[in-house]
């Protein structure tokens, strides 16, 4: 069923080894499990952030702002409004 998750997910194999870890927000669908599935394969090993971005550079949960830490800033600062 695709759709947007609503918590970060662990995609694992039959031996329970991480595939990939899926962050809130991706967008989720057969063709992206595939593809997820082929490129794992491909690779042998875990996906990692910089792999899902190159394979899904438009999904914007994969991209988040960059901070800088200056030290200045308070925790209130990056809270949702």
């Amino acid at each position: 069923m695709p759709g947007k998750l609503i918590e970060p997910k662990v995609i694992t194999d039959f031996k329970n080894m991480p595939v990939a870890i899926l962050p809130k927000g991706f967008y989720f669908s057969d063709e992206r499990w595939e593809t997820i599935w082929t490129e794992y394969d491909k690779k042998g090993e875990s996906l990692t952030s910089e792999d899902l971005k190159r394979l899904f550079p438009d999904d914007p949960s994969l991209h988040s702002a960059a901070v800088i830490r200056t030290g200045s800033q308070l925790g209130k600062d990056f809270k949702s409004k």
